[in-house]
């Protein structure tokens, strides 16, 4: 069994293929809805410390900024 990916449109409740592909004249196929991008929301994305915090998760304390230690990339390509 082979499995193809298509991009498609619909309107109407009719499938039509987006762009230069060809669908088979019969077929079994499975179809995903993804969500317009307007949905996507314009605020900017929580940091990982504020996520962390909406869990309730509760931490040691201990961390490294690796943002304002540059030694990190010392050997960065070695």
């Amino acid at each position: 069994m082979s499995y193809k990916t298509v991009e498609v449109e619909l309107e109407n409740g009719h499938v039509q293929p987006s762009g230069a592909e060809t669908l088979p004249e019969k077929a079994h196929a499975l179809l995903t809805i993804l969500s317009p991008q307007s949905s996507r929301s314009d605020s900017p994305a929580k940091s990982l410390g504020e996520a962390m915090r909406q869990l309730g998760v509760e931490g040691l304390g201990n961390f490294t900024d690796l943002s304002t230690n540059s030694r990190h990339m010392d050997d960065f390509g070695k």
